[in-house]
């Protein structure tokens, strides 16, 4: 029987700080006494286990502080430690390169990397819970979230949620059988819905687990360590910047969170500018190591998650496709090969130049193709969704596509007062078949009233109503059954290109006999 619900746990949130700490005070008291003294602090150098620690020596200032040194923590975190007196270092068995070779890549969540990693060594569990199937083979309403990943088993790259456990989790319990201590960690429930699990299975005080642990800090939130720091005042790592207020909430200036530098859980999920984006910026040279060595670009390639700045793209520089001038590059592709409505290209000029202020990859991919009789500029994304106005259009010259010039065209931003970005040259009869052929269907429409309140509808619902031709309505965006199945679809197709032009390449290179 669960220790709590979540009722409870919600009650418990929602204490003023005060009495958070009077009950985690209370919590390791019990803890050290139960063990005798025999306890440690695991500490990151984050702000939560920060905080844990303060507590902890507030009433036991002998207890010892164990830290693991990855090598994935951010530079700012390992000075910090260095700071804090009495903390063993520790390491791990195995370096992070060979975690991803032997195990695998984190990517999405570790519940998604988990099924992944087993589904692939033939688990029955795993597979089941991929098709979103109960264990009787049954449709499962809590499974079929595990549905959309499905692609993953075709990843060229091994996934698994192992990282931790190698990496962290397993050099602490040995340090703590060998030196019979039992160990506190600085976790929240708010953090995960496996933490959350945790917690209302076992309280604060786990004393039957194989590895005993004390979380004392489960009920607590963000909110509540941000201000137990600006409340007493005590030194972190400077990684977070300075704590804030903003909106009525606090923040901090820097990062928000500091776990391991490269791991990519959630990343899927965050705005721009994300993680790596910022590390682009903060820590070039751990960007580097992480996305070129460690090979984490590629991943995130084929995730359809950007990982480069708009004011940053030196990589693009380097490539052949890359443009300092856009707009010149494609009219001249106009004077050359379009004979008549020219003035289709005044369009098409308006379009990149308006997504040159968008900070989402979606919003400034675009395919366009100059023809003998005008020009079309359409988004990407838009193409490969069958019924969408882009779709129709790109599709619509499949049968005759002689005299059609494309081209793949990334708009980058506006340097020097010109558009820059990267234009890839398509073969439009292969791809135009790629296209519809791959192409999905749309399931829902997004988009913004007369209010420019979000809303969203069924296609059909939305179609044969009178909405398509209320001029009010704005920022539609066509949505499939499966978003990740859609991006998957974009990185092969990317991949395609990539192929195709270092076919072109070959051949034009190769000697003649």
């Amino acid at each position: 029987m669960p220790v709590y619900t979540r009722q409870d746990l919600s009650i418990m949130q929602a204490w003023p700080l005060e009495r958070k700490i009077r009950v985690t005070q209370a919590k390791i008291l019990e803890w050290y006494h139960h063990y005798g003294g025999k306890i440690a602090v695991s500490f990151s150098g984050g702000k939560d286990s920060t905080v844990l620690l303060d507590l902890v020596r507030r009433a036991f200032p002998d207890v010892p502080a164990v830290f693991v040194d990855t090598g994935l923590e951010y530079p700012e975190i390992r000075e910090f430690v260095k700071t804090v007196p009495n903390v063993t270092w520790l390491r791990p068995e195995i370096p992070f390169s060979k975690v991803l070779t032997t195990y695998g890549y984190p990517i999405i969540s570790k519940d998604v990397a988990r099924r992944i990693y087993y589904a692939r060594q033939g688990s029955p569990w795993a597979i089941r819970h991929l098709n979103g199937l109960n264990a009787d083979g049954t449709p499962s309403k809590y499974n079929e979230r595990y549905e959309k990943w499905r692609f993953l088993l075709d990843a060229p790259f091994l996934i698994s949620d192992r990282c931790c456990a190698v990496m962290k989790e397993r050099p602490l319990h040995k340090y703590a059988r060998e030196h019979h201590l039992y160990m506190i960690l600085g976790t929240m429930a708010s953090e995960s819905v496996r933490r959350q699990s945790s917690y209302l299975k076992t309280g604060c005080n786990a004393y039957l687990k194989r590895d005993p642990t004390s979380q004392p800090m489960s009920f607590w939130t963000e909110q509540d360590v941000l201000a137990y720091l600006k409340m007493t005042g005590i030194s972190y790592a400077s990684v977070y910047g300075e704590i804030v207020e903003e909106a009525g909430k606090l923040t901090t200036t820097g990062v928000k969170r500091s776990g391991c530098m490269f791991c990519m859980f959630g990343a899927h999920l965050e705005k721009e500018p994300n993680r790596f984006q910022r590390m682009e910026v903060t820590h070039p040279k751990q960007y580097d190591f992480c996305i070129h060595k460690l090979g984490c670009g590629d991943v995130l390639d084929y995730l359809h998650i950007p990982y480069t700045t708009k004011e940053r793209t030196l990589s693009m520089e380097n490539e052949k496709d890359y443009q300092p001038d856009i707009l010149n590059f494609l009219e001249k592709i106009v004077q050359r090969n379009t004979l008549a409505y020219k003035e289709d290209f005044d369009v098409d000029k308006e379009i990149l130049w308006n997504s040159a202020q968008e900070s989402s990859l979606e919003h400034r991919s675009f395919l366009w193709m100059s023809r003998p009789c005008g020009t079309w500029c359409v988004p990407e994304r838009e193409t490969y969704l069958q019924d969408s106005r882009a779709y129709k259009t790109w599709t619509f010259y499949a049968d005759q596509p002689n005299g059609i010039k494309a081209y793949r065209v990334v708009v980058d931003g506006v340097r020097d007062g010109k558009l820059a970005g990267k234009i890839i040259p398509l073969d439009y009869a292969k791809q135009v078949r790629r296209v519809i052929k791959s192409a999905l269907p749309i399931v829902k429409i997004q988009y913004r009233d007369k209010d420019d309140s979000f809303c969203e509808n069924s296609y059909h619902a939305f179609m044969n109503s009178s909405m398509p031709y209320d001029e009010a309505i704005h920022d539609i965006r066509y949505v499939p059954e499966s978003e990740a199945e859609l991006q998957h679809i974009l990185m092969l197709e990317h991949r395609m290109e990539q192929k195709t032009k270092r076919s072109c390449r070959t051949k034009s290179t190769a000697p003649q006999r």
